[in-house]
């Protein structure tokens, strides 16, 4: 099914369209879900999940789908954000501490600056495709995957201190690549 095929299912037929929008997108879902709750139990992870396609449902009336517009990158930023509100409402540490954001993800919610957030995601992406080895690696670890900085030191065979170095230098690299491109930071 197509994902214009998936949205009238979902209008005309929530439960089929609910069916076919997890057949082809759960899967990846729940692997956003996990990875932001790695250390959560089964029923927390699957309840991000279901958050995600209750929130897509809810905020269908604001979904274009066009060229520019995907469901999948939609579908993905609404299950980060579901995952990481189940994880501060586990009253854990979150995983993006507020000082160390660049920038925030669409909201389903705020559609007028869709547009603007987008282009600034695929600057961001860019900027961060640029990176040498291991500081791309790192910056994916943490602010993507969400990963703590001893976490990556062991993936990576790093010391601990050299990742808080990496991460250090690169945003402020990150940064100035940003500004230079017409992204402020507030």
């Amino acid at each position: 099914m197509t994902d214009r095929e998936i949205l009238e299912l979902l209008k005309q037929d929530p439960e089929a369209g609910i069916h076919q929008l997890l057949r082809r997108y759960g899967g990846a879902i729940k692997t956003i879900c996990k990875n932001f709750l790695y250390d959560c139990s089964e029923e927390d992870i699957e309840e991000a999940v279901a958050d995600t396609v209750i929130r897509f449902w809810r905020g269908l009336h604001h979904f274009l789908l066009d060229e520019s517009h995907s469901m999948k990158s939609y579908l993905y930023a609404i299950a980060r954000n579901a995952a990481r509100d189940k994880r501060k409402s586990l009253k854990k540490v979150s995983i993006f501490p507020l000082e160390e954001v660049t920038m925030e993800l669409p909201s389903e919610e705020n559609i007028e600056t869709d547009f603007e957030k987008k282009e600034q995601e695929q600057i961001l992406h860019q900027c961060i495709a640029q990176m040498d080895e291991p500081d791309r690696s790192v910056f994916l670890y943490r602010y993507f995957y969400g990963f703590k900085n001893r976490e990556i030191a062991e993936m990576l065979s790093l010391m601990p201190k050299k990742v808080e170095n990496i991460l250090y230098r690169g945003k402020q690299k990150l940064q100035k690549a940003l500004t230079e491109r017409g992204i402020s930071h507030e």
